[in-house]
């Protein structure tokens, strides 16, 4: 059974109509009225209302302090019941109460009763619609009529009935009214066409041709408020316009916060980092791989384990160790030149002999000349980056700015993570961004990342990557002010849009038409042919040709030195 619940407080009831009571009774069917709030003066309307709505029990709740009672969470929706005064300041203080403790006020209806029959009907309705209230409608006692906005937020009422308000109420039509939203250039979710070659339509973006379908679904007006210089803007820049009533909303994508209003998160936004794609390996890279320690490791294990077996060969023959002569006979083999073996063996040991030398000597020499001989001639790249533990590796930092500060704060990020940060401003991060420069890698929402990376769609090999595991998750919101009439068909609206896949559509749709836009440009398209060699694909080779002729001229200086 429903509990009703009542508040009285401020105005003298003066009659009462049966008509009255089978609106309310009315209202309370059809609405699925969970709580009936009657905002008056005395209990004698309070005791009528009590005994004649179609209702079972009936609770008072009279208390002295009403922002106590009003603070209590009401069963939605609710119906508030109240009178007009002829004094437009007391109609405004009582639209002002209920602004303070209904929250939300989409979900509310309320009934204005007129004893007097001298009060200005428009300018009460629109008092109340200014205040978050789109569903109010006023009784006119002495006619038994009720009256109405023509549509949303109009100045014009009309003569309605209960049936022509609840038609009027589910129908949506918003009859032209504007649905002000805030523009700027913030690719892809919203941005200024200025060429309409392009495109005719001057206004785009993800999230404003969100607004702009919900605009022609429910007959409204999209309205265009220019933010500042077109520049990116934050969060609290976008809330200042949203309360003093510049707009209604703002057409960009923002993380749910508690903190201010904001559209019904539908879709689940993951932050991506944006890594670079494996970078070209430059080829003096290989010039300084020899010297690096594993292989001088790996050479100094192969020397050792030949002279150790081929000593321990000789001690068994001969009864005496040789490691001098073996280690000679292993560099000998290492560096791919004649050598002569030391006492005659027999033909198994010269055999085992030839075989250790082969093996370990001239087989992992010509491996190694060969495979330094591939990467001389051959375009390699870098190590895929799948992980953060790969962008450690390779020294990558994350490029970051000062509008990725708030959003990092909700979505967290490990220790591993905020180490590859370097925070730059953001023109410079716009710079490096929007090249797809492969020193840095970036973090980002990532349909943000998609957009940035459709600049490679004519590349054989694209430069950047979304790493594949995502560091946060948030949700997608759109920020418009407290109580906005039309929030709860804009909540339906996107609700709709992601049933039906729309919004992915959507996202996706502008990606062409902002790079067309000049924001961003396609990187220059790579073609199957062949390229004709370069400076540097014979610089290395060059380079060691020229260390051998200045080794080997210094080892013939010394030969003819040392001979004379």
């Amino acid at each position: 059974m429903l509990v009703v619940r009542f508040v009285a407080s401020l105005f003298v009831l003066k009659l009462f109509s049966s008509h009255l009571i089978s609106v309310v009774n009315q209202l309370n069917q059809d609405l699925d009225i969970k709580t009936i709030i009657y905002y008056g003066y005395t209990k004698e309307m309070l005791n009528k209302l009590s005994t004649n709505i179609n209702q079972g029990q009936f609770q008072l709740l009279l208390q002295q302090n009403l922002s106590e009672e009003f603070g209590n969470r009401q069963d939605e929706p609710v119906l508030i019941i109240t009178e007009l005064s002829e004094d437009l300041q007391i109609n405004q203080l009582i639209a002002a109460n209920l602004q303070k403790y209904f929250k939300d006020r989409q979900f509310n209806d309320i009934l204005l009763i007129d004893w007097l029959n001298g009060t200005d009907y428009a300018e009460v309705l629109q008092l109340y619609w200014l205040a978050g209230f789109p569903h109010v409608i006023a009784y006119n006692s002495t006619e038994s009529q009720l009256w109405s906005m023509e549509g949303y937020g109009s100045r014009r009422i009309e003569p309605t009935s209960v049936e022509k308000y609840l038609k009027q109420r589910y129908r949506g039509n918003l009859m032209g009214h504007p649905v002000r939203v805030l523009v700027t250039n913030d690719p892809p979710h919203s941005f200024v066409v200025e060429s309409t070659e392009i495109s005719k339509d001057p206004y785009q973006g993800s999230v404003i041709n969100v607004f702009k379908l919900f605009a022609f679904h429910y007959n409204a007006t999209f309205q265009a408020v220019h933010f500042a210089g077109l520049v990116r803007y934050s969060t609290w820049e976008c809330l200042a316009l949203v309360e003093s009533n510049q707009i209604d909303a703002c057409g960009s994508i923002f993380v749910k916060n508690f903190r201010f209003a904001s559209s019904h998160p539908v879709r689940m936004n993951r932050v991506a980092i944006m890594a670079p794609y494996g970078n070209a390996i430059d080829k003096f890279y290989y010039f300084l791989r020899p010297f690096d320690d594993y292989v001088w490791i790996g050479i100094g294990g192969s020397v050792i384990y030949i002279a150790m077996m081929a000593s321990l060969m000789h001690r068994l023959f001969y009864g005496y160790w040789n490691v001098g002569q073996y280690i000679l006979l292993a560099i000998q083999s290492l560096l791919s030149i004649t050598m002569r073996l030391p006492r005659p063996l027999s033909r198994s040991s010269k055999l085992y002999l030839l075989l250790l030398l082969f093996t370990t000597g001239f087989v992992l020499s010509s491996l190694y000349v060969a495979l330094l001989s591939m990467m001389l001639t051959t375009k390699l790249y870098h190590k895929q980056m799948n992980t953060l533990a790969d962008l450690k590796a390779a020294n990558v930092n994350i490029l970051f700015q000062q509008h990725n500060i708030e959003a990092n704060s909700v979505y967290g990020g490990s220790a591993e993570l905020r180490e590859r940060f370097q925070f730059v401003d953001e023109l410079v991060h716009k710079q490096h961004r929007d090249a797809l420069d492969p020193h840095y890698a970036y973090v980002d929402s990532e349909d943000r990342m998609d957009y940035y990376l459709y600049q490679e769609k004519f590349l054989r090999r694209p430069r950047m990557k979304k790493l594949p595991n995502p560091i946060g998750y948030t949700w997608a919101v759109q920020v418009f002010k407290q109580n906005w009439p039309l929030e709860r068909l804009y909540n339906q609206h996107i609700q709709r849009l992601f049933e039906t896949g729309l919004q992915y559509k959507l996202v996706h749709n502008v990606h062409e038409l902002a790079v067309r836009s000049g924001f961003l440009h396609f990187l220059p398209t790579q073609y199957k042919s062949v390229e004709p060699l370069e400076l540097e694909d014979i610089a290395m080779a060059g380079m060691v040709l020229s260390g051998g002729y200045i080794v080997s001229g210094i080892c013939f200086l010394g030969e003819l030195m040392l001979g004379h």
